[in-house]
């Protein structure tokens, strides 16, 4: 089912290469769920262009409108990109929308009190769970959500978890890992992790770990019946975005180890094996058909 979507994106045309389909805003069907995604990545073509790309495997119609914080200005995006592109927030949107993304930025070493946009970004997620909207928080945002909600802050790792590590469904799952094999892969890329200790004290206030790996850790999380899911993965990175990330931070003097399970025979010349491209998919088109579906339209 093709993504409605602003036509004048960089990652319309992109996708248009892949063979997938994406209309203009104008084509969309009355009763096309109307997703926002609040867009915190840097490189902000790459993020449009991946969560496009899971979006389109939906059975249902889906129009995505970027959405931008107003009390941050991006350093990587010019702001005549932002101004076409993206609509600021507001508190109104946590009801106009039938389901929400945030996604990551990389302030893993920097204290959550410390981001420039705390404020707006806590009041972002009371919003969001105020009006019962169905929220899929990624990578760092889901370590901002599950510390604002339940006070369970990241552990900085020595060294990164970067890599396609194997993950299982524990506790039977949810409505997003239905479908799911015994075991799936997903793309891991952060410095940044949770205690055990400290996420048992919020599985005790409701919350239900869904997925881990006893390497990169917990990988998916859920709250209020799956209307909060928190993702620390990237289900949605493109075959090459782990490649980029290595040779970005080998030329920047980091030494990165090789990612796990990623490259052919672990030799980053012979390239990628993709081994999450159908379970990303299905995750994705769970989350649009199984929980925002369902939820959306109630409020």
């Amino acid at each position: 089912m093709p993504v409605y979507a602003d036509p004048t994106l960089p990652a319309v045309s992109l996708l248009a290469g892949e063979g997938v389909e994406i209309l203009p805003l104008s084509a969309a069907p009355a009763d096309a769920l109307r997703v926002g995604l609040l867009n915190l990545m840097p490189l902000k073509e790459m993020a449009e262009t991946d969560m496009l790309r899971v979006l389109s495997a939906t059975q249902l119609p889906v129009v995505l409108t970027l959405v931008s914080l107003r009390t941050h200005v991006p350093r990587h995006t010019a702001p005549e990109y932002m101004a076409a592109h993206y609509e600021p927030w507001r508190d109104a949107m946590a009801r106009e929308f039938d389901g929400f993304i945030i996604n990551g930025a990389p302030l893993e070493r920097v204290a959550f009190a410390d981001v420039s946009y705390w404020p707006e970004i806590c009041s972002i997620f009371d919003s969001l769970r105020n009006a019962s909207t169905p929220s899929l928080f990624i990578c760092w945002a889901a370590f901002a959500a599950m510390y604002h909600h339940y006070g369970v802050d990241k552990t900085l790792l020595d060294r990164k978890i970067s890599g396609v590590y194997p993950h299982s469904v524990v506790g039977g799952g949810n409505r997003l890992t239905e479908g799911f094999d015994d075991e799936f892969y997903v793309p891991n890329s952060r410095f940044i992790t949770w205690r055990q200790a400290d996420i048992d004290r919020a599985v005790e206030r409701g919350v239900k770990i869904v997925s881990d790996n006893p390497d990169s850790g917990v990988y998916m999380a859920s709250a209020f019946d799956d209307r909060e899911i928190y993702i620390t993965g990237h289900s949605e990175y493109a075959p090459l975005t782990l490649d980029f990330e290595y040779r970005r931070d080998t030329e920047r003097g980091m030494n990165p180890a090789i990612p796990v399970n990623y490259y052919r025979d672990d030799s980053p010349e012979a390239g990628p094996v993709v081994r999450w491209r159908a379970h990303s998919r299905l995750l994705f088109a769970n989350w649009i058909g199984r929980v925002v579906a369902p939820f959306g339209k109630r409020r």
